[in-house]
């Protein structure tokens, strides 16, 4: 018995000795924090910690800079100078008390409590903090983002049409000058450029999210013709996802408008962007495309949803995943969620939510054929 108690000593002892080593080695890389940091230090070194991911690219650097608005705009207001092991369960439940109050929705709150569990988690790894408290739990209903109908869609591409034809000065002969132009970009009065509705037309049936719009470029895009005609997409990678997209067959025909168009404007080279290629910031390109198709939406009388949610470009993306779904016969969810760099959960959770069995009602009425 001696002997055990002498062993377990040994081994408790040499188990602290490691502990101390790996904490020391840690902070020499990272910098220590104080041995009782407030909420402000532990955020700091947090950003940092994570900016060091973004530079492993474990991380994006999107990701990165809303963590730390997050912190910036939501977590310094509250918690100030509190120290990290003063943050229980009290202090989180009154933290999302307060956002709720505010008007934040649920889901909102739920990704601020989670920006501070990343800064306390950060805290804990460098032996700042014994252990993680518990955190409330947040329950919030996921909204989709909301579709359009077949009939809605045609609409949205005859309102762009036709504001394409507009003059902000009633004149046809309207010639337009830097007066009418806002960081050397025609304001949100000005016509929509001719391939708006091309845009639009190529999201129904391409797949691609609104962050895709922005850096497509037409070196990739490779036209497919055989026994299926499509195109075939390899974007850079988008939330991880690197997988190539497959369009459907009326794609062909838009990017072919679209590159002749392009070809006139001398925009076509496999660099150039498939839209907006004039305007070298793709941050403010996709600014102006969100901008420009609330213009569509709210000329067609459509900005709402079924829901009572916005809709936003992202909604062309949910009419396409839908569409297949309504149109495509047997589709395998798992292929669709492959080719629209998504998962089956997801496509359960948010673009299938809004399907009833009435819509397939041919489907779940079919019989097998028997073979003799």
């Amino acid at each position: 018995e001696i002997n055990k108690y002498r062993l377990c000593k040994f081994v408790l002892s040499l188990v602290k000795y490691i502990n101390s080593i790996h904490n020391h080695l840690c902070m020499s890389f990272t910098g220590p924090l104080p041995l009782c940091p407030r909420f402000p230090d532990a955020m700091a070194f947090a950003i940092e910690a994570e900016r060091a991911r973004a530079a492993r690219y474990e991380v994006s650097g999107q990701t990165v800079d809303m963590f730390e608005t997050r912190c910036s705009a939501h977590l310094v207001s509250f918690f100030g100078d509190i120290q990290v092991g003063e943050i229980q369960y009290p202090q989180l439940l009154n933290f999302a008390n307060h956002c709720a109050q505010k008007g934040l929705k649920p889901a909102t709150v739920r990704q601020l409590l989670i920006t501070v569990r990343k800064v306390l988690k950060w805290a804990c790894i460098y032996g700042q903090l014994p252990a993680l408290p518990v955190f409330p739990k947040i329950k919030s209903q996921s909204t989709p983002r909301g579709g359009f109908t077949p009939r809605e869609v045609l609409s949205l591409w005859h309102w762009a049409k036709h504001l394409t034809k507009i003059s902000p000065q009633g004149s046809q002969h309207y010639a337009p000058s830097h007066r009418d132009t806002q960081g050397g970009l025609f304001s949100k009065d000005m016509p929509l450029p001719v391939w708006f509705r091309w845009m639009i037309a190529f999201m129904v049936n391409s797949f691609v999210r609104p962050t895709d719009l922005r850096n497509i470029q037409h070196q990739h895009v490779q036209i497919v013709r055989g026994r299926h005609t499509y195109l075939r997409l390899k974007l850079p990678e988008s939330k991880k996802h690197t997988e190539t997209i497959i369009t459907l067959k009326p794609a062909v025909r838009v990017y072919e408008a679209l590159l002749a168009h392009a070809t006139k404007m001398g925009h076509a080279s496999p660099t150039d962007y498939l839209f907006y290629p004039e305007v070298a910031n793709r941050k403010t390109a996709m600014m102006i495309m969100d901008v420009q198709f609330r213009r569509v939406l709210d000329a067609a009388g459509l900005r709402t949803g079924t829901r009572g949610q916005n809709r936003t470009l992202y909604s062309l993306r949910h009419t396409a995943i839908t569409f297949r779904l309504l149109y495509g016969q047997g589709i395998d969810l798992l292929t669709l969620a492959k080719n629209a760099r998504t998962s089956v959960e997801m496509i359960e959770r948010f673009y299938a939510s809004e399907l009833n069995a009435e819509m397939n009602v041919g489907m779940l009425q079919s019989r097998r054929q028997r073979v003799a």
